[in-house]
């Protein structure tokens, strides 16, 4: 199903996307250049920096536009930690925070973080039940969660209530339709990955979120989609490669193309990453959700009819933070010719 504007109605400005290694500093400028905009909201990853302290500085440089995590990791964090953040946030910023969650790939986890995380389906839904039960707890002062993963008998350590804050909105991550089935049973949005295909968007995550939505009796959330923006195609090609992984091949399974992704993630685990760009380039990078800065305004129409919300954000891997920065602005510098 398309997402198109009602007739009459103004398409407001995409959000941002923080670059990965970007400086507080820098994050304030760019959400400061965001709102100005007019932009949706700002969205913070979570490859480099911690990006509950990222979110902060972006809410602190600007009024009015929202700020997210998408995503912050879950599993990495306790449900207490990460709503804890999340509340305050939320606190400071009158509102406007937006967590957004991922499970994360398992062997990522585990080398990134030093974890693991059995059964991440059930186990997410859990997570995002104890969250809201520890912002509960916080608005009244006291409370608990008891679930299949996780037990917290007291969130609220020192007593007290925080009146007339709101609990934020909580996105989940998915690339699955299994998980996407379980933010549609407990989600606030579905953040979608730019590791995606029209067709996967529609014929796959999309009714695995409505699935879910109605076995919690309600309707479907809405889709953030984020849309990678590259200075080139060999740019585009080369962020690729990070997300050419087992637990996102089915994407291309979808399209017919698993035997492209098993020669990119061959190539690139014997570290020719030249070669598996270049196969990246030839046969999906058309399909995904990424565009070179020239393309913007058509991969702005193209992927709005796919989802609610809309994020631009620059590639991260194999590039320098600096590099990073003069993308992140030039994006902007382009949102601003829309």
């Amino acid at each position: 199903m398309a997402r198109t504007p009602e007739a009459g109605q103004p398409v407001k400005r995409p959000g941002i996307a923080l670059p990965g290694a970007v400086h507080p500093r820098d994050a304030k400028e760019l959400a400061k250049r965001a709102e100005a905009l007019g932009c949706d909201a700002v969205w913070v990853l979570d490859v480099r920096r911690e990006p509950y302290l990222l979110a902060a500085a972006a809410l602190d440089a600007t009024e009015t536009i929202p700020v997210g995590t998408n995503v912050a990791v879950a599993f990495s964090r306790s449900p207490t930690v990460t709503a804890t953040a999340a509340w305050d946030l939320s606190l400071w910023s009158g509102g406007r925070f937006i967590l957004g969650l991922g499970s994360q790939v398992g062997p990522t986890l585990a080398a990134r973080f030093g974890v693991d995380a059995d059964h991440p389906g059930p186990r997410m839904r859990d997570y995002v039940a104890a969250v809201r039960d520890c912002f509960e707890a916080f608005g009244r002062g006291y409370g608990r969660h008891d679930g299949p993963f996780y037990s917290i008998r007291r969130p609220a350590f020192q007593p007290g209530a925080d009146e007339g804050v709101a609990a934020p909105p909580v996105y989940v991550a998915a690339v699955n339709p299994y998980m996407a089935s379980i933010a549609g049973e407990c989600a606030d949005g579905l953040a979608a990955h730019m590791f995606t295909t029209e067709r996967y968007l529609e014929e796959v995550l999309r009714p695995a979120l409505g699935r879910g939505a109605e076995r919690s009796g309600r309707a479907a959330p809405p889709i953030l989609l984020q849309v990678v923006v590259a200075s080139s195609r060999e740019a585009a090609a080369r962020q690729m490669i990070a997300y050419t992984v087992p637990a996102y091949r089915r994407v291309l399974d979808h399209e017919g193309l698993g035997g492209a992704a098993d020669a990119v993630m061959a190539a690139a685990g014997e570290g020719r990453r030249a070669e598996a760009a270049r196969l990246i380039d030839e046969r999906y990078l058309d399909l995904l959700a990424v565009c070179t800065i020239g393309e913007l305004p058509a991969a702005i129409d193209r992927w709005s009819r796919h989802c609610d919300r809309l994020s631009l954000g620059v590639p991260w891997f194999g590039t320098t933070s600096e590099e990073q920065l003069r993308a992140a602005h030039e994006v902007l510098d382009a949102i601003s010719a829309l």
